[in-house]
């Protein structure tokens, strides 16, 4: 079953590029960002297979957090981050429309 989880990190982990370059691996279906240090994740794995795959790619330095988003959430994000976070998938894009001549 798909979870969205955040993942909190501090710069010691390593750079944005670092990290997307392991969420763009399994376990991670799909992922996002909009605040400093912090993506979204959809994944079918645990948080302890999650974290094993994160230090086993960019090992155990720094400081981090894989914790599940629950129903039990409020905040100030961007629609298409809620969007992810409830339905655990991106927002469908608006089909374009045929140019009229």
């Amino acid at each position: 079953m798909k979870k969205a989880y955040l993942l909190i990190y501090s710069s010691e982990l390593g750079t944005r590029e670092d990290v997307k370059s392991w969420a763009n691996a399994l376990p991670v279906i799909t992922w996002r960002y909009d605040l400093p240090n912090t993506f979204y994740l959809i994944s079918e794995a645990s948080a302890s297979e999650l974290y094993e795959s994160l230090i086993a790619k960019l090992g155990k330095k720094g400081r981090f957090l894989i914790i599940e988003a629950g129903e039990n959430r409020q905040g100030l994000l961007p629609p298409n981050t809620w969007h992810l976070l409830r339905m655990k998938t991106h927002k469908p894009q608006a089909a374009t429309q045929p140019k009229l001549k």
